[in-house]
């Protein structure tokens, strides 16, 4: 037996000492805590630890104290502290309600702010796709992704759905469903509603690029899902289809279908959210490319880039 004393960060909690073992999932001892202190959820409590090199670790509640890098062999008593974090919510429930916004804000612009007998086949095609990427997001949210930790703050919510909300859902939606055949009374509003009027045989081509990214992405979550087959939340190294050229191929072929979504558009506001999405998963693959390389070392492919091939 070992000693863990476990000391509050936050002015609800109490300061207990407690007898565990070091092979003790850490999971148990919150849930023990987080009733010791009436906390409803246990996922509000987060542990944190200060190694030999005075660095602050946040624990993960699925390893036990071991495998968590608490070394007991020195001394058979070791402090960490706990903090409330306050209301969280299942990363699968924010994923489900972040892409559940464009479905609804879409089809609400399509159908019922304007008339869906008006549309051009560009504008249809447009819709279209829209509904099914973000339906294919919905399956893969609740069958295909697994997730490191269970919770996320409920703050993050509104600020992660923005984005889908917002920019994917009011700005495409109000812009690029608006009749293409009135006549607008200022150039402004040409400019803001402008939609391409491709012929039918473009626009095959880019239907037929929008199911290969889409089918492409999808395979490369398939890849991720298998990794952890085990139902283990460890970070493994991805092999296999373009993870030979990039960590993250899943969010290159995001990125490449919404940059043919707005070519094909050559509306203002999906080449927004091209710009948006593609920055933001830029700097997402920059930190856990780097952070691959951290983990695994010596043994992460080294001429492999982040997210662009050779280049990024």
């Amino acid at each position: 037996m070992v000693n863990l004393i476990i000391n509050p960060a936050s002015k609800k909690l109490k300061k207990i000492n407690c007898d565990t073992t070091p092979n003790t999932r850490l999971s148990a001892i919150i849930d023990a805590y987080a009733k010791k202190n009436n906390v409803s959820d246990p996922n509000r409590i987060k542990f944190s630890f200060v190694d030999g090199n005075s660095k602050k670790l946040t624990l993960k509640t699925y390893l036990t104290l071991e495998e968590n890098g608490l070394d007991f062999s020195k001394s058979k008593t070791l402090e960490v502290t706990a903090k409330d974090v306050g209301p969280q919510i299942g990363w699968r429930t924010v994923y489900f309600i972040e892409y559940l916004g464009p479905i609804i804000i879409h089809a609400l612009f399509y159908y019922g702010f304007y008339d869906a007998g008006e549309m051009t086949t560009t504008q249809i095609v447009s819709f279209n796709f829209t509904l099914l990427h973000y339906l294919k997001r919905e399956y893969e949210t609740l069958f295909v992704h697994t997730f490191s930790s269970d919770t996320m703050p409920l703050a993050y919510l509104f600020r992660n759905s923005g984005h889908y909300w917002i920019i994917n859902g009011v700005f495409i939606a109000f812009s690029i469903y608006a009749p293409q055949l009135t006549f607008h009374e200022s150039k402004f509003q040409e400019i803001l509603h402008h939609v391409e009027d491709r012929s039918l045989d473009d626009l095959k081509w880019y239907i037929g690029l929008l199911i290969i990214f889409e089918l492409s992405n999808f395979y490369c979550h398939v890849i991720l899902r298998r990794l952890r087959a085990d139902g283990s939340r460890e970070h493994k190294i991805p092999f296999g289809f373009a993870f030979k050229f990039v960590s993250f191929p899943n969010y290159l072929f995001e990125c490449l279908a919404w940059l043919t979504f707005a070519i094909m558009t050559n509306n203002w506001s999906s080449y927004f959210f091209f710009v948006v999405g593609t920055a933001t998963m830029m700097s997402w693959a920059k930190q856990k490319h780097a952070k691959y390389k951290k983990t695994f070392g010596d043994k992460y492919p080294r001429n492999r880039k982040a997210m662009i091939p050779f280049i990024f």
